[in-house]
């Protein structure tokens, strides 16, 4: 929307020096030939320390004797100001400019009766309530990185930023693409012109100096905050300070009642009147986010209103609010899995979400998780630390996100060994290597399963020691050596039987069918995996069983019963949300329409796997790739070049 939308009344509304101001008088003056009886412009910023009441009738004081009217006929009371300035602008075409409003009730004096005037209004809050008399809001967001820059070429000239174009960059992102920000280091760059643009990018770098170095004169950035919080009650201003402490880019209701320590429904009207005052931004259905400068003051502000204990256990909540989400999804992802966190006693009784949308929250919420998990490591708040982990390991299973996965484990491990708990370490390094074993890093891998078994044997965690020797198989197995997975597998299903641990049974049992089936024992393969799937049926986790009836599809016989099997396994690990492990079943459904000359169903199959595998930035993308290539190049024949069953490395 532009102001040119917006007929007889605009609201340009947005935070303190997001050019508000310069943007409407720039389209007033490029409109001035639409204006011919004049324009008129009121700052109530500066005329509105008496009060409402005092300040409209000052300027409509103002206003009318701009118009003609003799001081003498200007009368004193506000009603008979504003009827006396709707008569005199009824035939005229004006633009009025009313500059820093604080409220509806500042502006309607203002507004001309002629139908061919036209009002823009600046304000760091929404005035929603001027739609009533017909105006439209209009939100005036920072810069984007390239307008940043152009402004940055515009003040200092093209050379200057040529020659130092990621300085430039660097430091648009700096300023938050804030207009204000931007003038001001443009013009402390103009008054040192032997100053490289790197020098002022440095400047802002520390965030505890940032808003001092964005000061020329009176033009402050901070200044300009401090006037919007400076109308603010008590507990907006409080939330203002608190909420900035969240660690990620974006939050909710209910981590900001985390940070106050207050009921969401309190906290409600606080959030929102941060939103209409322009201290707090709109990031979706109910949630917020700061813009980089004003999480900045509001931080300071923090610091200056709040102790170190009320700011500690702000932080401190927020994190413990999102380890009970980790946790709590968790559950709802793996109900069967056996755990160690006792943050999962907290969270046992929530109403739980269905498994995919249990990944799908913690898919959205991963960037502020792992943000808050860097919090604690920074503070040394070790003991949530591996227990994020833990919770995370069905998302990373599931979803990948390698990144995170190992640098979320690294701090995890870290954090298991600084708290003393090797039954945590032993399992945190089989989950880092789980990463590495997915990506083809077996050396890695191997490293990190024997470290976890060394860990089980010194503390006798015979469930552990399962899991280790489980994983050493797996990367035997991933590497071509099925005889010593098998021997691997064989004595981990030993154990587990042994300590009765029915869901690692039937786990065991599929592994070893996959091992036996890379050896050439197709029969006896197909057996365990039917044991390992209905193993897996009594102990309710269809998850586990989806992938055991993918592993027996690809060896079936019967062309028929193996595209079932599949499309149920398929069908399963859809529902519950399981994408890597939804993709390896469609790529074995695709074998199997081959298999039975159903090219165009293959096609789309193949398809569909590698959407989920380029999405998850997945390395078997490339193996799925290249076969959907093969067939759409076989065209018709594709069909006689269907396998079956896959052999060699497998997939985890």
């Amino acid at each position: 929307m532009s102001i040119r939308d917006a007929s007889g009344l605009a609201l340009l509304a947005g935070p303190g020096g997001v050019g508000k101001t310069a943007l409407a008088a720039r389209w007033i003056g490029d409109q001035a030939d639409r204006f011919p009886d004049g324009q008129l412009y009121a700052d109530l910023g500066i005329v509105g320390a008496g009060g409402l009441s005092a300040a409209s009738a000052e300027v409509l004081n103002q206003f009318l004797r701009a118009l003609g009217v003799p001081a003498a006929r200007v009368p004193s009371g506000l009603p008979e100001m504003t009827a006396l300035f709707r008569s005199v602008t009824a035939e005229k075409k004006l633009a009025v400019l009313v500059d820093n409003a604080a409220s509806a009730a500042h502006v309607r004096p203002l507004i001309p009766a002629s139908r061919h005037c036209v009002v823009v209004v600046t304000s760091r809050w929404r005035l929603g309530v001027l739609a009533m008399d017909g105006g439209r809001v209009l939100l005036v967001d920072p810069l984007d990185p390239v307008s940043a820059v152009e402004l940055l070429r515009a003040a200092l000239g093209g050379d200057r930023v040529a020659a130092e174009p990621e300085p430039a960059r660097e430091l648009a992102e700096l300023c938050g693409g804030l207009p204000l920000a931007m003038c001001v280091a443009a013009a402390r760059l103009s008054t040192r012109p032997r100053w490289p643009i790197a020098r002022m990018a440095n400047a802002l770098a520390d965030e505890r100096t940032r808003l001092p170095a964005l000061a020329v004169a009176n033009d402050a950035v901070q200044a300009s905050f401090d006037l919007s919080v400076a109308g603010l009650e008590p507990d907006p201003a409080q939330a203002y300070r608190l909420t900035a402490l969240h660690p990620g880019p974006d939050f909710g209701i209910e981590e900001a009642a985390a940070a106050l320590d207050r009921p969401a429904a309190e906290v409600q009207d606080a959030l929102d009147t941060l939103v209409d005052a322009s201290l707090l931004a709109d990031a979706g259905p109910d949630r917020y986010r700061f813009h980089d400068l004003a999480r900045l003051h509001a931080r300071l502000h923090a610091e200056a209103h709040e102790s170190e204990p009320a700011r500690t256990g702000a932080v401190r909540r927020m994190i413990a609010w999102y380890l009970d989400t980790v946790l709590a999804a968790d559950l709802a992802i793996s109900p069967h899995r056996a755990r160690l966190a006792p943050g999962y006693g907290r969270v046992r009784e929530r109403p739980a979400p269905g498994p995919a949308d249990a990944l799908d929250r913690l898919e959205r919420e991963l960037p502020n998780i792992v943000a808050a998990m860097q919090t604690a490591v920074e503070q040394a708040w070790w003991d949530p630390v591996w227990q994020f982990c833990e919770g995370l390991w069905g998302l990373f299973l599931h979803r990948k996100h390698y990144s995170q996965w190992d640098r979320t484990h690294q701090w995890g491990i870290e954090a298991a060994r600084r708290c003393g708990h090797a039954r945590a370490e032993s399992r945190l390094h089989v989950q880092l290597g789980y990463a590495h074993l997915d990506t083809g890093r077996y050396d890695t891998a191997r490293e990190l399963f024997a470290s976890s078994l060394d860990l089980a044997l010194a503390v006798d965690d015979r469930n552990a020691q399962a899991r280790a020797w489980e994983h050493l198989g797996l990367v035997e197995q991933s590497t071509g050596s099925p005889q010593h997975a098998l021997e691997h597998y064989s004595r981990a299903l030993a154990v587990a039987e042994d300590i009765e641990q029915p869901r690692s049974v039937a786990l065991l049992q599929r592994r070893i069918g996959e091992a036996l089936r890379d050896l050439d024992r197709p029969d006896e393969a197909a057996t365990h995996l039917e044991q390992a799937a209905e193993t897996a049926r009594e102990t309710g986790d269809d998850v586990l069983r989806a992938r055991a009836l993918t592993r027996l599809g690809e060896l079936l016989p019967d062309a028929a019963r193996a595209h079932a099997v599949l499309a149920e396994a398929a069908d399963t690990l859809g529902r519950h949300g399981a994408a890597g492990y939804h993709a390896e079943a469609l790529e074995a459904l695709a074998e199997a329409d081959l298999a039975a000359d159903r090219v165009d169903d293959a096609d789309t199959h193949l398809g569909q796997a590698l959407a989920i595998y380029a999405a998850a930035e997945d390395p078997k993308a490339r193996r799925a790739s290249a076969r959907l290539a093969e067939i759409r190049n076989a065209g018709p024949d594709a069909a006689d070049r269907s396998v079956q069953v896959r052999k060699g490395p497998v997939r985890p």
